[in-house]
């Protein structure tokens, strides 16, 4: 799978942090519609956490949105108790295989499992969200919080290590392309 961004939420909707992995060559993307883009996408995933907690029975407790899949792209989503949401887009994991760790046997230990056309594979999504959490707990607490620079109101992750760590994360991650 291609990973096209990575964006950081507060609980307001405010951009704290945006990454674009792939650039749209020949088109011309000025500021202004990259703002409009996580705009919707904010709104997009508030919408549908809004709506699927409506739609959970009362007993249960709220619904959490992991992932918003559509025919051309994927939206992975980890958020976090302080109301921080950490996305990645992406396109759909539907050529992406992972190896079956759980049987360990020698017969089974190459056991591999395919992604079906249009299905989403579990455990993928369950890896690309592990991956968001340790984004979450080790780099952005690490780098950003931890900062003697960290202001709550405006978090100056540029005067961080932040960006660098993440990338360097994320592309020894095995589903990044």
């Amino acid at each position: 799978m291609t990973v096209h961004s990575f964006h950081i939420f507060d609980r307001r909707g405010k951009t704290l942090f945006t990454k674009r992995y792939i650039k749209n060559y020949g088109v011309h993307e000025d500021d202004e519609q990259l703002s409009e883009q996580r705009k919707l996408v904010f709104g997009m995933l508030f919408s549908l956490r809004e709506l699927s907690s409506s739609l959970s029975p009362s007993t249960a407790e709220p619904g959490e949105l992991k992932m918003v899949k559509t025919g051309a792209s994927a939206l992975y989503n980890y958020e976090t108790v302080s109301g921080l949401r950490f996305v990645v887009y992406t396109t759909p994991e539907t050529a992406y295989t992972t190896n079956d760790t759980a049987a360990q046997s020698p017969a089974n230990s190459a056991k591999e499992t395919k992604v079906s056309e249009g299905q989403t594979s579990p455990a993928v999504t369950g890896k690309i969200r592990a991956a968001l959490k340790h984004i979450y707990e080790h780099i952005w607490v690490t780098f950003v919080i931890r900062s003697p620079m960290y202001q709550p109101s405006n978090p100056n992750i540029s005067a961080t290590n932040f960006e660098a760590s993440l990338d360097s994360y994320l592309k020894e991650m095995p589903w990044f392309r």
